[in-house]
């Protein structure tokens, strides 16, 4: 990965936790043993492990995949955030996660603006 893809990413995922963190009303920050070691990008949503990714060419169902890896080694329920250029922030969710009495078998994608998914993750919370 070069220098300037570090850098987008890194832009990226400040970006979009910092709009996490007003639209959940607490501080979400990053992952920094994630560049190193792998894993989710924050691990700061109780029970979530998010993943961040900011590109033109949409790759989700891989994306989805490293998500899913990543949140069951932290033990959480994976969620995905991406964005294009010019577009807003998007997020993919497995409804089996959300509702799992209607949705039992893990799967069940969907996809959904940042601020549903904030409200889907709000409501999560204990």
């Amino acid at each position: 990965m070069s220098a300037s893809q570090r850098s987008k990413g890194a832009a990226a995922e400040r970006e979009l936790f910092r709009l996490l963190g007003e639209q959940l009303g607490f501080a979400v920050v990053r992952n920094h043993a994630a560049r190193w070691e792998g894993g989710c990008d924050s691990l700061s949503v109780q029970g979530w492990a998010i993943e961040c990714k900011r590109c033109e060419a949409l790759s989700l169902g891989a994306w989805w995949n490293q998500a899913q890896r990543q949140a069951e080694q932290a033990g959480r329920k994976p969620v995905l955030f991406y964005r294009q250029s010019r577009k807003p922030w998007r997020a993919v969710l497995d409804l089996h996660h959300i509702a799992p009495d209607t949705f039992t078998m893990p799967g069940s994608l969907c996809e959904m603006a940042l601020s549903d998914a904030c409200t889907v993750i709000r409501e999560s919370l204990p």
